[in-house]
């Protein structure tokens, strides 16, 4: 079994401790998983190569242990705690990365409690997770559907604190599509429905997406705050997920800052903190901004290996929004190989992707890329357009780092 897999092993195992006693846990494991074997795999070598290594190989382990536990605990747990154990499974196939198995476990619990009074929360809850997947896949309408039916069963139990996750997650929805106005204005909606409350793992969410915006904006002092005082509400909850993603960003801002040492020092944290929370996802966004890292250092051996682990895991997710953004990687490594037709493929392919995603931001960053491309070529008029087209979104955005890098390419 590989570092990975036995990660998320590890996940499940936290949950039967939680809902069964050891001798319940030893009847499921005698029972129910007596037939699986255990393949180890030895990775060894230097900080990268052991990255770049990972075993990804698919191993359906977790989704016919999660099976058969359903099963078994359907005949050991009452009504109340084999709906709580679902919740807590769909939450942990969150943080794997399994997010089919995750919205196959989120649509159990709502046929188990959909239109039945007493369960209402459950089914909010249901709702939004299923929201949150369908946003990790880019699903944009799916997500909206999923989430105003949780907000609306939320109003229903005059519950602030599930609407404002609901609130939360649309200011994720509207950043990831680039309108940073709306994002911000639903993560401050969040923000007061929870201003009386004394939950530190909520708001140190909103904190990490108000850090995010302000790096996009150039706001660098801003998010470094933001993202601190999120990492210190986490640390303090021991939340590894959310320590490996406040790394990630910490690593994106230093990025912009042309701090390279620093980005690549967080980077690795923030791989090392994803793999012992067994959080894909985390892992595969970082791999992501490996890559792009080691372009920006000319390395692009390094690049070009960050970039093809990082389309293994992120087809594994379905992170779409990702793969347009290797894409955009893999073109950038071409560009500078000067193999421009093959550059100009990936780049229009990572434009398709984001256009087809509505995702604003990574469009007019693929935009600038087929400027450079066509600057380098010698097409001015087409590399003009490209720059017209990537500067006029982040003028509309206030990101001023960018647009005076865009004036300064196209007055050079």
């Amino acid at each position: 079994m590989s570092t990975l897999e036995q990660k998320k092993n590890n996940l499940l195992k936290d949950i039967l401790k939680i809902y069964f006693s050891s001798q319940e846990v030893n009847e499921f494991t005698k029972k129910y998983l007596s037939d699986f074997g255990d393949t180890a795999k030895q990775i060894t070598g230097k900080k990268s190569k052991q990255q770049v290594e990972l075993n990804l190989q698919e191993d359906p382990r977790l989704r016919v242990e999660t099976d058969l536990l359903i099963t078994f605990a359907e005949s050991k747990l009452n009504r109340n705690k084999f709906l709580e154990l679902l919740l807590s499974l769909g939450g942990m196939a969150i943080t794997a990365g399994e997010f089919s198995l995750a919205i196959d476990i989120n649509e159990k619990l709502l046929f188990e409690t959909k239109d039945k009074k007493e369960y209402l929360n459950i089914t909010a809850n249901a709702y939004l997770s299923l929201g949150e997947m369908n946003s990790r896949q880019a699903h944009w309408q799916l997500s909206f559907n999923n989430i105003k039916k949780a907000g609306e069963l939320f109003d229903k139990q005059k519950d602030s604190y599930g609407k404002a996750k609901c609130e939360n997650l649309l200011g994720t929805i509207y950043g990831e599509t680039g309108d940073l106005k709306k994002a911000k204005k639903y993560f401050e909606n969040s923000l007061s429905l929870i201003e009386n409350k004394q939950d530190i793992s909520l708001k140190g969410k909103i904190e990490i997406n108000l850090g995010i915006i302000n790096n996009i904006q150039g706001n660098y002092d801003l998010a470094l705050s933001y993202y601190q005082r999120a990492l210190l509400n986490f640390q303090k909850l021991n939340n590894l997920k959310r320590i490996a993603e406040i790394k990630h960003n910490i690593g994106m801002t230093y990025l912009k800052l042309n701090k390279y040492e620093l980005s690549l020092n967080n980077f690795d944290q923030s791989i090392s903190v994803s793999l012992q929370a067994g959080s894909l996802t985390t892992l595969g966004i970082t791999y992501v901004s490996k890559a792009y890292l080691y372009t920006l250092k000319k390395d692009f051996s390094l690049a070009e290996a960050f970039a093809d682990k990082a389309m293994d895991i992120c087809y594994k997710t379905n992170d779409k929004l990702s793969i347009a953004d290797i894409y955009k990687i893999k073109g950038i490594i071409q560009r500078n190989k000067s193999n421009y037709e093959t550059s100009e493929n990936y780049l229009l392919t990572s434009l398709r992707i984001n256009k087809e995603f509505r995702n604003k931001l990574n469009y007019a960053e693929t935009n600038f890329e087929l400027g450079l491309l066509f600057k380098e070529m010698g097409n001015g008029k087409e590399s003009k357009t490209y720059f017209d087209e990537a500067i006029k979104y982040f003028k509309s955005i206030s990101a001023l780092p960018e647009i005076k890098i865009i004036q300064a390419t196209m007055s050079s």
